[in-house]
């Protein structure tokens, strides 16, 4: 099985560093194919911009020399065309207005000033690739233009002048781009090749990390972690894989911990109910006594009422099945109606309630399940007060939020504790020792009923000092 995850792992990278390079290598050949197309164009440019500036430069001479329409053709003017010839290196051709060609016999016969040409040559000047001479071996640029001579008695007449050049340079220099561009072709694909060997072997090894890992998960071992350099290909994904361990690990870890404190909890009150049943029944317990325990077994019920009700309002909570009703509900007369609840116990451990005294406060808001966030805070305040301590309350509106603080003084929560007190079936260690009865769902569900009415709960501490829970609700909550 471990051969054949590597091989899957091997054809994956290599599938995948295939798929790079062909896009890169065709990356490269489509620019140097653009590229050389332009460099062409720029070249061929260059050429035909030489050849017409050559025309016009002997255009010039010519005028210079022309008197009259007998000087056409003339000996000077035809040294003026076979001098130019041997300095640019073109054949020049001058054709009168009837595309008669005035010095003939230089390089055969031509088939430049056809109608079409003279045509064009009425709107602009002519320069094309072709074959123009009967001679011709290869390809050749030709560059005709319309000039006009003036006589000295102002008579004008028009003539054209053709120059013929080789076009093999364009050529030459096109095929030259393209044997440049082969090579850097080749090299690249050289380089790319050693690249590629190099690259999927660590892709290859990174795969075969984050397979072994994996299959560790697939067998229920969690604390197994994807172990890759920063500068990895894929070390975003084992960091995801290790974070998704985790976050499964400390599930895991929770839902062993709430089966355990499930059958703890229910395991108490039902031993309980069952022995004091028992005891009624068989006659060991007295009638008289019958009263008490059956209030004991009812409490007990109770209790075990409340347990259920709390886990089915979490899985509400998390299936978003919960709905909430909103109604006009007087915060303060919930605050110190959830106070007098917990009387008997905060008299016990001589606790001093402060900030009760005129409090007013009403909201759009769902009165029982505002009624369980108090009693859950509230319990939790007398809870871990300390004995002697504090409990106080302060409640005020700002920019349109309500805000209902509950503050105990007392041993407080340690730093790496407050990120993960509203997490379900989460107690601190000090709650382990003084809290016997709950299962750490009060505040996740508090959390829950805060978040439906679109608000916040904060948690604050100071190890040793205080515990400060404040629940910011909007005033203007609409359904």
């Amino acid at each position: 099985m471990k051969l054949i995850s590597e091989q899957k792992n091997s054809a994956i990278s290599q599938s995948y560093l295939k798929l790079s390079g062909g896009l890169l290598l065709f990356g490269i050949l489509l620019t140097g194919v653009i590229m050389i197309c332009s460099a062409v164009a720029s070249y061929r440019e260059t050429i035909e911009t030489a050849i017409r500036q050559n025309c016009d430069a002997l255009v010039s001479n010519i005028k210079e020399v022309y008197h009259s329409p007998d000087d056409m053709p003339s000996v000077e003017i035809l040294r003026l065309v076979r001098t130019a010839e041997m300095e640019y290196g073109y054949t020049m051709f001058v054709y009168d207005e009837s595309g008669t060609e005035l010095y003939p016999g230089s390089s055969g016969e031509t088939n430049i000033l056809t109608p079409s040409v003279r045509s064009y040559l009425s709107r602009d000047d002519f320069i094309q690739i072709g074959y123009y001479t009967s001679n011709a071996q290869e390809a050749q640029i030709c560059c005709a233009i319309r000039f006009y001579l003036e006589a000295e008695n102002k008579e004008v007449s028009q003539y054209y002048l053709a120059a013929v050049s080789n076009a093999g340079m364009v050529q030459e220099y096109s095929m030259m781009l393209t044997r440049n561009m082969i090579l850097c072709l080749l090299a690249v694909t050289v380089i790319f090749m050693v690249i590629f060997h190099l690259g999927a072997g660590k892709l290859d090894h990174q795969l075969d990390e984050i397979t072994k890992v994996a299959n560790q998960y697939a067998e229920g071992e969690f604390s197994a972690r994807v172990s890759l350099p920063e500068q990895a290909n894929l070390y975003s994904l084992g960091c995801t894989l290790n974070r998704m361990a985790e976050f499964i690990e400390q599930n895991e870890t929770t839902r062993r911990n709430f089966v355990a404190n499930v059958s703890h909890e229910l395991r108490t009150p039902m031993t309980t109910i069952a022995g004091f049943a028992d005891g009624i029944l068989d006659g060991t317990i007295p009638k008289e006594q019958h009263k008490k325990y059956l209030k004991i077994i009812t409490e007990e019920i109770h209790r075990l009422k409340t347990l259920v009700q709390s886990m089915l309002n979490l899985t509400k909570f998390e299936a978003g099945e919960m709905q909430i009703h909103l109604a006009e509900t007087n915060i303060a007369e919930l605050l110190i109606r959830t106070v007098l609840m917990f009387e008997k116990r905060i008299t016990g451990k001589h606790v001093e309630v402060e900030g009760l005294e005129d409090i007013a406060l009403t909201l759009n808001a769902d009165e029982d399940l505002m009624s369980q966030v108090l009693y859950n805070l509230i319990e939790n305040a007398v809870k871990f007060v300390n004995e002697g301590g504090i409990i106080s309350f302060q409640v005020y509106t700002e920019d349109k939020t309500a805000h209902i603080c509950i503050k105990n003084t007392g041993e407080g929560l340690a730093n790496d504790e407050l990120p993960r007190i509203f997490d379900r079936f989460y107690k601190t260690d000090t709650s382990r020792s003084q809290d016997k009865t709950g299962l750490g769902l009060g505040l996740s569900i508090s959390r829950k009923i805060v978040h439906l009415h679109q608000g916040h709960i904060v948690v604050k501490s100071v190890k040793g000092e205080y515990t400060s829970f404040e629940v910011q609700i909007p005033t203007d909550l609409s359904h």
